[in-house]
């Protein structure tokens, strides 16, 4: 009896043994049924630092994103008072990514869209305002020192808008011609800087917050010419019956980036990963086609994404 009593023990003790180990197996292969997936396909969860904009935005389930509310092609309200444009549609792909939702929709129901005037961009991310800035942003090395970005995510040149009598006429052609005349370009925005160093002599005494009111101040006669990027002046003269002509002489390359607050390195990392993969499935060009392409500008080369936040 005895002796029967010491086997069961021994065998109890093996059993349990057994069980432990089988539990610890389990523990590190990291899953507890067995898969057919390749260990390659297994995704892991994305760490996300304590504390940082991009845990907050998760926890929160909602991203705040500065964009512009009047810019034709980019981000302005159409009729029904809904935001369209091509820097909406690339809010919905980041937050597609940050939500780990891939359905446009519930993409879309995931942001709250704040207006970022071009002069109030960098301190909207400084104080908190907004969580990411998708507006037309040029990346620059100035505002690298207020603000990180990822990106780029579209190359836009700077062109020159006037009425087409004094385009056609050569009366204003390139920037040069622009010394001696009146012209307006947006407060904040890198078009003013672009356009005082290359042409000292242009009067730019009429400047203005918005882009609709260059377009009227040049539509009135106050001015002679605006400038700014060539995609935002094609949506403004989409309209205008042929009245109005770019130069189609650009001066200045306008890298636009996504504005991230600075030294968030988590997000600003997600961004990229974002736009890398609309880059490559197609989801970029269906947004551009859809967007800047309805004035027939042909969908560009996706750019490059720089190494180099600051």
């Amino acid at each position: 009896m005895a002796r029967s009593r010491q086997r069961n023990r021994v065998m109890r003790t093996r059993l349990a043994a057994a069980f432990v180990g089988a539990v610890v197996l389990l523990g590190c292969t990291g899953q507890s049924t067995p898969s057919s997936a390749p260990a390659s396909a297994v995704k892991p969860s994305p760490t996300v630092a304590n504390g940082s904009v991009l845990a907050r935005v998760r926890k929160r389930g909602r991203i705040v994103v500065g964009v512009k509310f009047d810019v034709p092609l980019f981000g302005s309200k159409n009729e029904a008072g809904t935001l369209e444009g091509f820097d909406i549609e690339i809010a919905k792909i980041i937050a597609s990514e940050i939500f780990d939702t891939p359905d446009a929709a519930e993409s879309a129901r995931r942001i709250d869209f704040v207006e970022a005037l071009s002069k109030d961009r960098e301190s909207y991310l400084q104080n908190g305002t907004v969580d990411i800035v998708v507006s037309t942003y040029t990346m620059t090395e100035s505002r690298k020192q207020f603000v990180d970005f990822a990106g780029p995510y579209y190359i836009a040149g700077q062109d020159i808008l006037a009425r087409t009598a004094d385009v056609t006429s050569g009366r204003i052609a390139g920037v040069g011609s622009l010394n001696g005349k009146k012209v307006c370009a947006v407060t904040g925005s890198t078009s003013l800087a672009n356009l005082t160093e290359a042409a000292p002599q242009a009067d730019t005494s009429f400047s203005a917050e918005r882009y609709p009111q260059c377009f009227a101040a040049l539509q009135s006669g106050k001015v002679d010419a605006m400038t700014t990027d060539d995609v935002i002046l094609l949506g403004l003269i989409q309209s205008s019956g042929g009245e109005f002509s770019l130069t189609g002489n650009p001066f200045h390359t306008e890298p636009y980036g996504v504005g991230i607050p600075k030294g968030e390195t988590d997000l600003r990392e997600r961004v990229n990963s974002a736009l890398e993969k609309a880059f490559t499935d197609g989801r970029w060009s269906t947004a551009f086609r859809s967007t800047v392409g309805v004035v027939g500008a042909s969908v560009p080369a996706p750019p490059v994404i720089s190494s180099d936040p600051t």
